[in-house]
């Protein structure tokens, strides 16, 4: 199944990032065609698996949105545009944050679900391992991420109106490092909490096997 999640990353991901990058200058049209074929594609995903990867269509429509934003914008405009861009992004997780619709926890179900889980196996893990708590951190710490970045920008082209950017962005290569350690040790922690779950659940079918008929108490404890 792991093919899946590579075919997808593919499709939402990899292949846009290089046809826009490679081609958005003699082709303004590439944009629109990528999200065309990623809407078929998650379409034909709904009709054939009755799922739909949520995190990566998202990508793919902020990605391209911001190309075709960006089109005619340059200098100090594209600067701040993009300053503006990561505040809305910032923001727009927070609401969903409120809204209970964190953006790890369903990044977490689309992958599951990408490497053969049914929607019922995703949530009995969900709820077995008790990753939520670990899911909302990570959310949390993205969040700072993104503000954090932004903050440094804003001080030092807005406050104290720095051309040369060199300082600007080793602050935020630095902010970043220390982010993405975290973000590793929290998913560290989820992926050791669903191998531990899997593992168990496949300790009890193998001695419910064993067993035959033979009722094993151990396993409603």
């Amino acid at each position: 199944m792991k093919r899946r999640l590579v075919q997808e990353g593919l499709i939402y991901c990899i292949l846009p990032v290089i046809a826009i990058g490679g081609f958005y200058n003699q082709y303004r049209g590439i944009p629109w065609m990528i999200l065309g074929v990623g809407f078929l594609y998650t379409f034909y995903t709904k009709r054939r698996e009755d799922r739909i990867n949520y995190t990566f269509l998202t990508f793919l429509i902020l990605f391209n949105t911001y190309y075709i934003m960006t089109n005619n914008i340059k200098g100090d405009i594209l600067i701040q545009f993009n300053l503006g861009f990561v505040i809305f992004i910032s923001i727009a997780i927070l609401l969903l944050e409120a809204m209970d619709f964190s953006i790890c926890k369903i990044a977490f179900q689309d992958i599951l679900m990408m490497l053969g889980e049914s929607k019922m196996g995703v949530y009995k893990v969900s709820k077995k391992s008790k990753v939520d708590l670990n899911l909302k951190k990570l959310s949390t710490i993205i969040i700072l991420e993104l503000l954090c970045c932004d903050l440094i920008g804003i001080y030092y082209i807005n406050i104290k109106n720095i051309t040369n950017l060199s300082y600007m962005i080793s602050y935020e290569i630095l902010v970043i490092i220390i982010f993405t350690l975290v973000e590793m040790y929290q998913l560290s922690l989820i992926r050791s909490k669903v191998k531990y779950i899997k593992y168990k659940n496949k300790k009890l079918i193998k001695e419910k096997v064993d067993l035959g008929k033979v009722i094993n108490l151990e396993q409603y404890r």
